[in-house]
């Protein structure tokens, strides 16, 4: 063992986190304490409600035209459930991000809904429940995305470290 090794070893020991040899850290530790894992199992979560939000906009798409009378019910109840389905995975996801990638993939899956094939068919028609579907979901998410508070604090992705507070 060389003496710089202790001395690391002390450092790390210190600052809370395994030294080298003693099986605690595999190496690939980063700094803030996020390991390999974490990172596969956000992406992971990630990938889910990206799926969750393109299989909420294909299943709307197609039950968007439900009326009652000339109301579009399910078309208003769609729009709401589009708001909670952007605030909530934001809330569980801790950030902006994760409204934001539901939302963005439902919004995708909608539009790809309500353009005319070549055979004359669409799912999303050009009908007061179809306009409510598409433009009140559009502004639902937004509004879902900032209600959202930012997981990091207001102008550190402009001023840097500057602009984070001590606690």
């Amino acid at each position: 063992m060389h003496k710089d090794d202790d001395e690391a070893r002390v450092s790390l020991a210190k600052d809370g986190r395994p030294a080298g040899g003693d099986g605690g850290g595999s190496g690939l530790d980063r700094a803030d304490g996020e390991r390999p894992l974490d990172a596969f199992v956000s992406g992971a979560a990630y990938a889910a409600l990206g799926l969750l939000g393109g299989v909420f906009g294909l299943v709307g798409s197609f039950a968007q035209d439900w009326t009652v009378g000339s109301v579009p019910v399910a078309a208003i109840v769609l729009v709401a459930l589009v708001f909670l389905m952007a605030r909530l995975s934001g809330l569980g996801m801790g950030g902006r991000l994760g409204a934001t990638v539901p939302a963005v993939t439902w919004g995708i899956v909608v539009f790809v809904m309500s353009m005319r094939r070549g055979e004359g068919d669409l799912v999303v028609p050009a009908t007061t429940a179809g306009y409510l579907f598409i433009i009140g979901g559009m502004l639902a998410a937004v509004a879902g995305i900032m209600m959202v508070p930012p997981a990091r604090p207001p102008g550190e992705w402009l001023l840097g470290k500057a602009a984070r507070t001590r606690r």
